[in-house]
């Protein structure tokens, strides 16, 4: 699935991750840390949950724990992220309340906050750990302090996010046979919602994502085909209703006919499930910045 979950390895002790990006752009995930996205420089498109937020420059975001989102940055735009541990919330989360909105309304010194973490997560003194872990709990205090706020049980859309992930995994398991309506009466939604809904936080249309779950499965059985089944068996038993229209879709996402597929050949959108090690949701095109301040 291409809302994948995310889980970020550390390197060290520290629970917080800081780093820049050129042309940031990545795929539909979530995962268990906090989230401060902050533009530097050019534009940015951050959809959240069912909605997207056009940031400007000096602009940030919050992405809570738990919550789907991709990020889109324009040509040459800088976007910086400090991710961290949901434990640096404290006692802020154990009164069950939560940002209002996303997009943060006042300004705070994230630049300032972000170049301190890195410079000390660079160097390593003694108790960095912990001075890291006392920066971004202040400036997140900061934060729940200024910003409108609102009980998490009132949180729009939440139980929808949670059905969103669970017809994920239907849609894996029943593949070959799940329709556009199954899956809009699984989510209880009419058609035109779930259209958009759906579009809105997978970043494509569910024909589109249905197909690549189906040619995921039918490269898999390609891959290890001990029975010897022919193309069209294989392609009907993944859901596809032609050998016509499995062999476009195959060669629209490998640029190769099923014949030509090399042994062991893997999608190179392939969907990372479950709590697996080493997911990176960021795309090639992006670039990490080292030395960006």
């Amino acid at each position: 699935m291409l809302a994948n979950f995310e889980k970020r390895e550390h390197s060290d002790k520290s629970n917080v991750w800081a780093g820049s990006y050129q042309n940031l752009h990545n795929l539909p995930h979530w995962h268990l840390e906090c989230e401060l996205i902050y533009v530097k420089k050019g534009e940015v498109t951050v959809s959240y949950n069912n909605t997207a937020y056009h940031l400007q420059e000096e602009d940030c975001i919050f992405i809570n724990s738990g919550e789907i989102h991709y990020i889109k940055g324009s040509k040459d735009s800088i976007t910086m992220i400090l991710m961290f541990d949901t434990a640096l919330l404290g006692n802020i989360s154990s009164r069950h309340i939560q940002l209002l909105y996303p997009r943060l309304r006042h300004p705070y010194p994230v630049v300032e906050y972000f170049t301190n973490i890195q410079t000390e997560l660079k160097n390593k003194k003694d108790f960095y750990d912990i001075k890291i872990s006392c920066m971004m709990t202040n400036l997140m205090i900061d934060i729940f302090r200024q910003e409108p706020l609102c009980e998490q049980k009132h949180l729009k859309d939440s139980s929808s996010i949670e059905n969103y992930k669970s017809l994920l995994s239907e849609i894996e398991e029943k593949c070959s046979y799940i329709t556009f309506e199954d899956a809009c009466r699984f989510m209880g939604l009419s058609k035109p919602y779930f259209s958009r809904f759906f579009k809105n936080l997978s970043g494509m249309t569910f024909s589109q994502y249905l197909n690549i779950i189906r040619l995921e499965k039918a490269i898999q059985i390609l891959n290890h085909n001990t029975e010897h089944l022919s193309i069209t068996r294989i392609a009907s038993s993944c859901g596809f209703d032609t050998i016509r229209h499995f062999n476009r879709v195959f060669k629209e996402f490998t640029g190769l006919s099923p014949r030509q597929l090399p042994k062991d050949y893997v999608l190179s959108s392939h969907s990372i499930r479950g709590m697996k090690k080493n997911f990176n949701p960021t795309l090639p095109c992006s670039v990490l910045l080292e030395d960006l301040l």
